[in-house]
């Protein structure tokens, strides 16, 4: 049984973006994508993200934590 909060790509972006924004050392992530992905089973992610950068910067490790902590609370919403 799946107890994850579901959450629409909208709401996602919007606590993504935010908790970014929190580290203004990572200023140069722009944006960020979301995009639905099978999900294997209950207990897996059913989301992932991709961000977009100013120049030719790397996404920092931190924020990537960021994304996995987020993905085993949320799932996307089908909405």
């Amino acid at each position: 049984m799946n107890t994850k909060e579901q959450k629409t790509k909208e709401e996602l972006t919007a606590i993504i973006m935010a908790r970014l924004r929190a580290h203004p050392e990572w200023n140069d992530i722009i944006s960020v994508a979301i995009t639905q992905t099978v999900q294997s089973a209950p207990y897996r992610h059913n989301w992932e993200a991709a961000f977009t950068h100013s120049g030719q910067a790397v996404a920092p490790e931190g924020a990537f934590r960021i994304i996995t902590e987020l993905q085993n609370k949320y799932d996307l919403s089908d909405d």
